[in-house]
């Protein structure tokens, strides 16, 4: 379908972007059956991960691979320009979709309380005897200064770190994240220059798919954040990279941003006539990050949650100035029924269980205390 005899990357899962932001719609998309499938691709291979923290750093725990075949999860795919050894922030990004699908479910995976201890485990061995800092560590995939890809507290090895080890005295050690002299998010936190040509974008892991910098509760870094967003080049206009961008933009509630990066898919020659899309403009490498993760990208934009909060159009583009979605899941186990703009805004929510929920609508200033009686559904205008 693509013209050609070989796949690019194999046709395996590259698991340090492009797989979680496939998943980024199942949750709040309501499509629960499609998590069984990815608990079953770690469940198969968590073992691999056991031996790959024992083996490469003498740890308890988790290390995730780079990428796998969707059965093998030995970490082996590495040379002196992928240092995929020194990416510890794999086991945590990797679960998270997990933790998402139990917020939104209330029906955690059965192995997922174990997993998360186990990536805990990874945590507080790697840091054992230290100051807190991450060494080696690995930013995917760029190096500071486009030059040596290995260094110092790469951004999202220190939140992945952040993220499983809690309030505990090893999570207290780690250092804060860094805003740079431009203003900006650093993507290491080491005194290292940056490199702004490039697609990925995973400094911005605490953004998205962590909630841990918000403009509510940490505008000071949300705004650094949306600094480095503005700063980064395109490279070659990979789907994945705007994807990328577009989920962290609507997370800061900045939907002129989030949508410029929706266009740079729509405008470029990005979809075959299957509907399937490819990794660049002019259908160059067939690839399925587009056309799957779209989705969730269009559902960020219009529904923000996490447990007791549910935000509605948190950052609704001029170019979707009316329209109505519906069936959106909540992290916190609350459904969207119904969702309309355009000549007011009007919602339907509903519960499983009884449950007060703030309603947030930023345009109109709406922030409301909502009572959600179990199995009934709740009108607000």
């Amino acid at each position: 379908m693509a013209g050609a005899w070989g796949a690019a990357w194999s046709g395996d899962f590259t698991t340090d972007a492009n797989l979680n932001l496939q998943m980024s719609g199942v949750n709040i998309g309501a499509l629960p059956e499609l998590i069984d499938g990815y608990a079953d691709l770690i469940r198969g291979q968590i073992d691999h991960w056991r031996t790959n923290a024992r083996e490469i750093y003498g740890a308890r725990g988790i290390l995730a691979p780079s990428r796998t075949d969707g059965e093998n999860g030995h970490l082996f795919h590495l040379n002196a320009k992928w240092p995929w050894t020194m990416w510890l922030a794999g086991a945590d990004w990797l679960l998270y979709p997990l933790v998402e699908h139990a917020e939104t479910t209330g029906e955690p995976v059965p192995e997922l309380a174990d997993w998360l201890a186990e990536c805990r485990l990874f945590w507080e061995d790697f840091l054992a005897g230290t100051d807190g800092s991450v060494v080696p560590s690995f930013s995917p995939e760029v190096g500071p200064g486009g030059g040596p890809f290995a260094c110092v507290n790469a951004t999202m090895d220190v939140a992945a770190a952040r993220h499983a080890l809690g309030d505990s005295p090893a999570g207290r050690r780690l250092p804060p994240y860094k805003i740079d002299e431009r203003g900006a998010l650093a993507e290491w936190i080491a005194d290292v220059a940056p490199y702004e040509d490039h697609r990925h974008v995973s400094h911005l892991y605490p953004v998205w798919p962590l909630h841990e910098i918000n403009p509510d509760d940490t505008p000071e870094l949300a705004t650094a954040a949306r600094e480095a967003l503005l700063l980064r080049g395109d490279e070659n206009v990979s789907a994945h990279g705007s994807l990328h961008r577009a989920l962290a933009a609507a997370r800061l509630k900045d939907g002129e941003l989030a949508w410029a990066n929706v266009r740079k898919i729509l405008d470029n020659g990005m979809f075959f006539d299957s509907l399937m899309s490819s990794h660049n403009p002019g259908r160059e490498i067939y690839n399925a990050d587009a056309a799957i993760s779209l989705p969730g990208v269009f559902l960020e934009l219009l529904v923000y949650s996490r447990p007791g909060i549910v935000e509605l159009l948190p950052a609704l583009p001029s170019a979707l100035e009316r329209g109505r979605v519906s069936g959106v899941r909540c992290r916190g186990r609350v459904t969207v029924e119904e969702l309309t703009w355009g000549d007011g805004i009007r919602a339907r929510l509903t519960s499983p269980i009884d449950q007060t929920v703030t309603v947030i609508h930023r345009a109109s200033g709406l922030r409301r205390e909502v009572e959600l009686p179990a199995g009934k559904s709740v009108e607000i205008a």
